[in-house]
């Protein structure tokens, strides 16, 4: 089990800094965040979180009823999740920002696509290899919180502005122990921890993606405007 965590730290770092080296990133860290582009990604946070309890629970379907530790932190952690994404939601209508027209046009294909991922791991893995999604999702904050912070700073944000970050990051840190506890009891075969490892890639592969289209889309956006200006 030591050798599969060391693994998928090490798995999730390079992603990381993958992340930390890509255009959202950069204009987040290097500009002051237009509200626009806060907006489209906090959209696409709402849009794949809606499906993160439904995902969760679906991965039961694939996992064996003897794993019965497994599948009560299966249960527990779907009802958890559920709605989560009405804070968004709060948070975007608190500071003016909230667009149900925009919403109403769907993801982006990026967020579509791990939406499509997390259903077919799901489906047909389970709930062991969908640990390498909540692996590092439960615990990414000591990555995110310098891109917290910049947005708090440039927006102007407060708590109460922020539910959706600010009650994960103290839900998160008890998920995330219960995620350890959760893998170390389904005692996970050689193959399934190659699963573990290799979902904990692709989705975060697939979250920076969404990131990276966010800034293209705002991009785009900003430009189209400037030519109707023109």
């Amino acid at each position: 089990m030591n050798e599969l965590i060391k693994q998928l730290d090490e798995t999730i770092n390079r992603e990381w800094a993958v992340i930390k080296a890509g255009r959202f990133w950069t204009q987040v860290m290097s500009e002051p965040v237009p509200g626009e582009l806060y907006r489209l990604m906090m959209e696409q946070i709402y849009h794949y979180t809606r499906y993160n309890s439904v995902n969760q629970a679906a991965a039961a379907l694939r996992t064996s009823p003897e794993r019965r530790r497994l599948l009560k932190f299966v249960y527990k952690h779907a009802a958890e999740e559920l709605g989560h994404e009405a804070m968004v939601l709060h948070d975007l209508k608190s500071i003016d920002l909230l667009d149900n027209a925009s919403l109403q046009d769907g993801p982006l294909p990026p967020t579509a696509a791990l939406i499509a991922y997390l259903t077919q791991v799901a489906m047909e893995k389970g709930a062991v290899a969908r640990l390498g999604y909540s692996y590092w999702a439960e615990s990414c904050y000591d990555h995110i919180d310098t891109l917290l912070k910049k947005f708090r700073s440039d927006l102007q944000l407060v708590d109460a502005n922020m539910t959706f970050f600010v009650a994960h990051s103290e839900i998160d840190a008890g998920h995330s122990a219960e995620v350890l506890e959760a893998m170390r009891a389904a005692e996970p075969t050689e193959q399934e921890k190659a699963d573990i490892v290799n979902v904990a890639r692709t989705t975060l592969y697939l979250t920076g993606q969404i990131l990276e289209r966010v800034a293209l889309e705002h991009a785009e956006r900003q430009q189209g405007d400037l030519k109707l200006a023109a």
